[in-house]
């Protein structure tokens, strides 16, 4: 293998300078230099094939996980974005002097010059310590379900060095988290096969299971290097020792594995491999981790990693994600030239790496399909393989019941999925059909048949008028849709406990896809007839009761008092982006809701939810008044909304 490399000690020169700072900046490829790893936080990348995957943080930790990072969290790993000390580290020490460092900031934290790179399906670290150079390049592979970590040692001296590497990763193996650990480290079973030089783990409980408390975690985890093992643990007691530190093992102090092997062990994948540099050359290897379902599999897809060119592993890999994201090129003005990266490959990575593929993150773990969600991010697909909304639009369809409601979420490992019912839900499948349709000229998709969740099957166009239907069956005495458990904000979810409670915001949003359906899909007459309808009769009730002559109001409880009125004071967001997008009202009030919209809620750090933000708790509006003032729901900014009021300021041609 070759060393992976990077200059990472000249700030670019290129047109990615104003998203430059202290801690990293682009360079000329795109790539994301983070040449201080001490950042203010977390600064993370997510590396998924679909149905593996890992996220890693700048310092090195972080945690791997396989289809669903709630149900099938692989390896252990505690949300404290302080220390940001769980993770799957590489050690290494010098068996002449007895050093330790390890190959990433965390966990050792040792006086080397230690940097990263993020590149769309890599993560690659860098250090230089006093005798040597370390490279860890992660990435997860499309082929198999695991992520390999490519690491290289050169010495920089002139004598040899004699060096041990370690891994360490603490294993979890269900969901998550197991707080329960002495009660879950009764159920690991864990062997290391001589044959293959791997560690082959089995935990005998996964309460993700059909059966809960009395299913076996599907899947065998292991654990293996391409450069034959001179020790391994899988006990972490024995690793670290009683009262030990992750940052300072005991047997990284000793400088050998206690090869435990067995059952009842606290369980952890640890390898010891011994190697010896000669002055000025490199040392390559590739350690790796992942999941297969018996011990037949196991072994042959050891061995066939094993067998692999890593290099070649890799660069399939890379072309693999350049292939895909290189399928859209935007050209922006020279003076906005710095978008161009994250058009052309950032955002299109992350949203389909993190929000497609992975469904989980650092500052929040997920693993569900969350159904607006996941249509809303198989849109930016559109633009490089429209297959890819098309089969997250016909999995969607799979989740909606016959009459037309929807599962808020769902998980892919088990079927548990929330009893309350969300507004809008429902309409985002005719809202990413109609994109679909719209940009592809396929109209064959409005044919296909599919199951309902519960009983029937349709095609889909009838399953996207159904969503519709549905909507329209709950709408209040003044002809707006009831907000019911919530809409897009989720955090309004008291306004409608009585089912009273009414969502203006749905209002712009339904007559938005009645209008898109009316112009994308082939309709009867009578379908036809009955959405001009009803598109007239939500346009009419929302300009009679939504207008407070200033700016369009955002809902109302279920007592009737409204929320982003003239009583409280407050201007939400997306009523007045959505009345522009929908075109629901006249151009004069649009033009006014705009203007107030710009003054009240745009800032530097862009537009706020709305203003000003709830200060108390208040039981009948929702959760999003526990946040506190400016953060998330609560008046903070949001990117889903950030982006409408983008497009409605292109509407408005207000740049």
């Amino acid at each position: 293998m070759k060393p992976v490399s990077y200059t990472v000690h000249e700030r670019s020169i290129g047109l990615l300078k104003k998203f430059s700072s202290r801690y990293g900046y682009f360079n000329d490829a795109g790539d994301f230099v983070i040449s201080d790893v001490r950042t203010p936080m977390p600064w993370t990348q997510v590396l998924s094939n679909g149905d593996f995957g890992s996220i890693v943080s700048q310092a090195g930790s972080g945690y791997s996980f396989f289809k669903d990072a709630q149900q099938s969290l692989i390896t252990r790993w505690v949300q404290d974005l302080v220390t940001d000390s769980y993770g799957k580290y590489y050690y290494i020490r010098n068996r002449l002097t007895g050093d330790i460092s390890s190959f990433t900031f965390m966990p050792t934290k040792s006086d080397a010059e230690y940097s990263c790179v993020y590149a769309p399906g890599t993560a690659t670290f860098m250090s230089k310590h006093e005798d040597f150079d370390t490279t860890l390049c992660l990435f997860v592979p499309f082929e198999y379900d695991c992520e390999i970590a490519l690491l290289t040692v050169t010495n920089t001296t002139k004598a040899p060095l004699a060096l041990s590497i370690f891994t360490y990763q603490e294993l979890n193996m269900g969901t998550s988290l197991d707080v329960h650990r002495e009660f879950h480290k009764l159920f690991f079973d864990s062997r290391f096969s001589e044959q293959h030089g791997a560690i082959i783990t089995k935990k005998h409980l996964w309460t993700g299971g059909p059966n809960h408390w009395n299913d076996s975690y599907p899947w065998l985890v292991f654990h293996a290097a391409t450069k034959e093992p001179s020790g391994h643990d899988t006990d972490k007691r024995s690793f670290l020792g009683m009262y030990g530190d992750v940052g300072l093992p005991s047997a990284l102090k000793k400088g050998d594995s206690a090869n435990r092997v067995g059952r009842s062990v606290d369980a952890i994948n640890s390898l010891q491999i011994d190697i010896n540099i000669p002055p000025s050359e490199s040392c390559k290897l590739a350690v790796f981790t992942g999941v297969s379902e018996n011990n037949e599999r196991t072994m042959a897809t050891i061995k066939g990693i094993q067998q692999e060119d890593m290099d070649d592993l890799l660069k399939r890999t890379q072309n693999r994600w350049r292939s895909l994201l290189g399928r859209f090129k935007a050209s922006v003005p020279s003076e906005d030239a710095d978008m161009e990266a994250l058009l052309n490959s950032w955002l299109p990575y992350q949203a389909i790496a993190g929000r497609l593929f992975a469904r989980t993150a650092y500052y929040q773990m997920g693993g569900a399909f969350g159904y607006r969600d996941q249509l809303q991010d198989s849109l930016v697909t559109l633009w490089l393989d429209p297959d890819i909304t098309k089969k997250q639009i016909l999995k969607h369809a799979e989740h909606q019941r016959n009459d037309g409601t929807v599962h808020h979420w769902w998980f892919p490992l088990n079927r548990g999925v929330p009893e309350e019912r969300w507004s809008d839900d429902l309409l985002w499948l005719p809202f990413a059909l109609c994109e679909y349709v719209g940009f592809t000229g396929d109209t064959s998709i409005l044919e296909i048949s599919v199951p309902f969740a519960d009983k029937g099957q349709a095609t889909i166009k009838d399953h996207c008028l159904r969503s519709i239907k549905s909507v329209l069956e709950m709408l209040s005495p003044r002809g707006i849709p009831l907000i019911l458990d919530g809409d897009w904000n989720d955090g309004l979810n008291a306004l409608g406990k009585k089912r009273a409670g009414e969502s203006f915001w749905m209002s712009e949003f339904l007559f938005h896809i009645m209008q898109c359906v009316l112009r994308t899909f082939p309709l009867s007459d009578d379908n036809r007839a009955f959405l001009e309808e009803n598109s007239r009769g939500i346009r009419k009730a929302f300009n009679d009761y939504a207008w407070n002559g200033e700016w369009f109001e955002r809902a109302t409880d279920d007592q009737g008092r409204v929320l982003g009125g003239r009583r409280d004071g407050r201007v939400f967001l997306n009523t007045q982006n959505w009345a522009v997008i929908s075109e629901i009202s006249d151009l004069k009030r649009t033009a006014k809701a705009f203007s107030i919209m710009k003054e009240k809620l745009i800032t530097d750090y862009g537009p706020l939810l709305f203003s000003p933000p709830l200060d108390k708790p208040d039981s009948e509006i929702g959760y999003l008044s526990r946040y506190a003032p400016g953060s998330r729901e609560n008046g903070g900014v949001y990117t889903h909304a950030a982006v409408w009021t983008i497009i409605a300021a292109a509407k408005m041609k207000d740049a």
